[in-house]
């Protein structure tokens, strides 16, 4: 998805009667067409067979094995390539020695790149600047990894592997692109993401410069929809942005982006949504386990359930990406910095390690239970259950006459999941307490107590109102 950037390979004068060929095969990977550029390496070795042997064709072999992901190969290559004076190579090693997250040898090899690239004056100060910058990330990230239980692990073809979410109507759906009401939009997006009510949705194009965008867009009281309109660059900070997943309550917003705090590739952020304004404030990035030096992206949430759901490439299987499903956490808890498994815990190298052997029933019981849910499945039998008198109900939206009444049932709607919401946080921490005295789990519980009475009287004046509004006497 992100491209190793490829601007390293050296003209040397010493290339001898090949220079030009090898100078075509960079000049294709640069474009990105890998294939092409090991046909040119593979007319090199035709004309010249000793070619294969030297240096600067090792280090652009290695190079291009780098970028297709085949690393063993690519590291046995730059390896030898370096060996036999190609110092342009330990970029890319650094490069592999990050990936496998060996952050101390990776630093290592950027400075031998960085004083071979000052002592010679040749490119490449960019591309070292932006993989030391990654790596920083990588390694502030290692300090705050979440401690959460993931409970499935799932391999996926990459181009439709997000509709194997298995997410409750309440979550709202995730779309395939012909799905996107604009005939003309459809062609530019992955996925889209469209929210419970059915009136907002949001997916990821390319704008006018091919910079990929979230768009957004709104269903009109006529039910078109409004044209899309492209978020605030905030988002992007400088990259590609994409993947989104708007929480039940339009505020939260999570999404894949290859900007300026990713560590890697695609990584996963959340921003939130001022509701008076509609302005999206800073974004987060949501660290480790969740985001790697790989690409890490489609985080959706389940709150009816407690299970979150993302992709990532980072167990290199070809043309599929590995789906994991996690168990909420009430309140975040870190894994202690000095932890003698933390890089384990950090890539997940076996995702069973986070299980507690205790829980392993439940684990089980949440698995079937979700795996029951049909993420298409849009009709139910009921929106809700209102009493209006002589033992009649509204179940649906359309049988309301005054649409105020409808904004306002949907209003209370919400208003309910945010209360079911807290009283589960709440439980969970009543749960923690007797064994866990610590003063931020009072402090919160505490906080969450006064939160939910709130919330309780406001739910009760929300439902006074949708009767006033639809003028119900009961």
């Amino acid at each position: 998805m992100k491209k190793i950037y490829l601007s390293l390979m050296m003209a040397c004068a010493s290339l001898g009667v090949y220079a030009d060929t090898l100078e075509d095969a960079r000049k294709f990977l640069v474009e990105g067409d890998h294939q092409q550029a090991r046909t040119v390496l593979d007319k090199v070795v035709a004309s010249n067979p000793k070619s294969k042997n030297s240096a600067q064709y090792m280090y652009i072999l290695g190079a291009c094995e780098l970028e297709d992901g085949n690393y063993d190969n690519a590291e046995r290559l730059l390896t030898e390539a370096k060996k036999k004076g190609a110092a342009a190579a330990n970029l890319y090693l650094g490069r592999l020695a990050f990936l496998n997250y060996d952050f101390e040898t990776a630093m290592d090899f950027y400075d031998e790149f960085k004083t071979y690239q000052e002592k010679t004056k040749t490119v490449g100060a960019e591309a070292v600047k932006e993989s030391e910058r990654q790596l920083t990330a990588a390694e502030n990230a290692l300090e705050r990894v979440e401690r959460i239980v993931v409970i499935d692990s799932i391999a996926l073809p990459a181009d439709i592997f997000f509709k194997s979410y298995k997410l409750p109507p309440s979550a709202g759906r995730l779309l395939l692109p012909f799905e996107i009401p604009f005939e003309e939009h459809q062609g530019k997006a992955r996925m889209a993401f469209v929210n419970e009510g059915g009136d907002y949705m949001m997916w990821g194009e390319p704008d006018s410069v091919g910079n990929v965008r979230l768009v957004e867009s709104i269903r009109l009281l006529d039910g078109t929809w409004h044209e899309p309109v492209e978020t605030p660059s905030l988002l992007n900070k400088g990259g590609y942005a994409d993947f989104p997943f708007m929480m039940s309550d339009g505020v939260r917003l999570y999404y894949a982006s290859t900007g300026s705090d990713s560590m890697g590739g695609y990584d996963i952020f959340v921003a939130s949504r001022d509701p008076q304004t509609g302005e999206y404030l800073q974004p987060q990035n949501v660290g480790m386990p969740f985001n790697s030096p790989y690409d890490d992206y489609m985080l959706a949430i389940d709150e009816e359930n407690g299970v979150g759901w993302w992709a990532t490439d980072r167990n290199r299987l070809g043309d599929k990406v590995t789906v994991y499903v996690y168990i909420l956490n009430d309140l975040r808890k870190n894994y202690e910095p000095d932890s003698e498994n933390l890089i384990e815990m950090a890539r997940l190298t076996d995702y069973k390690a986070t299980w507690n052997a205790e829980d392993v029933a439940q684990y089980e019981a949440i698995l079937e239970k979700i795996s029951a849910i049909d993420p298409d499945y849009t009709e139910k039998e009921a929106d809700f259950k209102l009493p209006v008198g002589n033992g009649n109900y509204y179940t649906h939206y359309s049988d309301f006459k005054h649409g105020a009444a409808k904004d306002a049932m949907k209003a209370y709607l919400a208003a309910s999941r945010n209360v079911a919401s807290t009283e589960r946080k709440l439980d969970g921490l009543y749960k923690r307490y007797p064994v866990n005295h610590a003063d931020n789990v009072k402090q919160e519980i505490l906080r969450l107590e006064s939160e939910l009475e709130k919330q309780r009287k406001d739910l009760i004046n929300k439902r006074s109102d949708v009767y006033r509004l639809e003028k119900i006497t009961k």
